[in-house]
């Protein structure tokens, strides 16, 4: 062991007449823990929930939306799938998709939402929507319709606006201009018969989507074109390189899910950074509690700083032991705060449930967050950004102490001893 080493883990056992710093060094230690402990949950759970709502996003959006580059509709989307299944053996499914605005009414209850026209038989190898069909005798729209009856699926708090369920005819309202005996008029209205409701567990569709079949669709619009194709891949992270081949090669502009999303996954990311930055003043308070922790142990051992000095110790040396007591102190916070917070994040859900029954109300609300637990996912690089950084800091907090006992003249030290 080197000789500042060795000083500095002596220094920091303490005596009996020392035992007031011994104690605050142990304040030091659990500050930096219950910091590290602190950054290492809140920084898993954002974590897991980002990657939860990704998922989710990813279910419930299709990978690649195909546009003609002028805006315009497309008037033959076959063709459009067939280029796209040319170009990379990465499309795992593709369907037409048409989107109007319209208002929706059942009985005395009116509200606006966005008609879907999608092809159901292919919609199941594009997105989630077949499998978000809550279990209430509902089916996707075309599934044993009698003769002319036309169908919609409502999203599920658009339902419960509408106070509809399955069975439930409601009438939708577009822009497409109606031909009366007294000329056009602007406006036309169909009733629907309700098939199923779709929770997909994202605000956006759940309460102002709903979704009809391609030719319900063309009917509610007016026009026989679709506006867009929307791709299923095998891997959703291939959307950018995809889109990269449709733009070179392709006269077509094609937009992936990240950037139907981007603002919200900014804002996710920044969220995460502001809470980082926050969390780390926690670290911060117990980096003070170290250097004031170093300024007491200097003062105390004025009359050792001023031995070593005497017997040949160099300025270096007594920054070094200085410098190696406050690390020793933040190094055994950080890994207590390492173990305490990657155990705490991986049983987060047992420990939600006992402090919900402690205290007698429901911290995690699966009906608001649509998960049935806390999710978390920890991610090794945030360790090393947290581990990192509380070192840095613990680091930083030592050198004024260590600086200020390099300075102490040995003369003084030893006067008065």
């Amino acid at each position: 062991m080197r000789f500042e080493t060795f000083v500095a883990a002596r220094y920091l056992r303490g005596k009996r007449k020392t035992r007031f710093i011994s104690l605050i060094t142990f304040i030091s230690v659990a500050g930096v823990s219950v910091g590290v402990t602190a950054l290492i949950v809140v920084m898993s759970v954002m974590t897991g929930f980002d990657n939860a709502l990704r998922e989710t996003i990813i279910g419930n959006r299709a990978h690649l939306t195909v546009m003609n580059r002028a805006g315009l509709p497309m008037e033959d989307p076959e063709a459009v799938i067939a280029d796209m299944e040319a170009l990379s053996s990465d499309v795992l499914g593709a369907g037409p998709i048409m989107q109007m605005e319209a208002l929706i009414k059942r009985g005395e209850y009116t509200t606006g939402a966005f008609v879907l026209g999608v092809d159901p038989e292919r919609e199941a190898s594009v997105t989630d929507l077949p499998r978000n069909l809550t279990r209430e005798g509902g089916r996707m729209f075309g599934e044993g319709t009698m003769p002319g009856e036309k169908e919609i699926v409502l999203g599920f708090r658009l339902a419960h606006r509408l106070a509809a369920r399955v069975g439930s005819e409601v009438a939708v309202m577009t822009d497409k201009p109606t031909v009366t005996p007294f000329g056009m008029r602007p406006g036309n209205q169909v009733f629907l018969t309700v098939s199923g409701i779709s929770q997909a567990k994202m605000s956006d569709f759940d309460n102002l989507y709903a979704f009809v079949d391609i030719d319900t669709a063309r009917m509610l619009s007016g026009r026989k074109e679709v506006d867009a194709v929307h791709i299923r891949l095998s891997d959703a992270f291939l959307a950018d390189k995809v889109a990269r081949l449709v733009h070179e090669k392709l006269p077509y502009r094609a937009e992936t899910w990240y950037e139907s999303q981007e603002a919200f996954f900014e804002a996710l990311k920044q969220e995460k950074v502001a809470m980082f930055i926050i969390l780390v003043f926690i670290v911060l308070v117990a980096a003070f509690n170290i250097t004031s922790t170093l300024i007491m142990i200097v003062m105390e051992k004025q009359r050792d700083i001023g031995i070593l000095r005497t017997l040949g110790a160099s300025g270096w040396s007594i920054l070094n032991i200085f410098i190696l007591e406050g690390l020793l102190i933040g190094l055994s916070g950080t890994i207590i705060g390492l173990g305490l917070g990657v155990t705490l994040s991986y049983y987060i859900n047992p420990v939600a449930e006992v402090v919900a029954w402690f205290l007698g109300v429901d911290l995690f609300n699966s009906t608001i967050y649509y998960f049935d637990g806390i999710p978390v996912a920890i991610v090794f690089a945030d360790l090393v950004w947290i581990t990192v950084s509380a070192v840095i800091l613990t680091l930083v907090s030592t050198l004024y102490p260590a600086w200020s006992a390099t300075r102490l003249n040995p003369v003084d030290a030893l006067r008065y001893e």
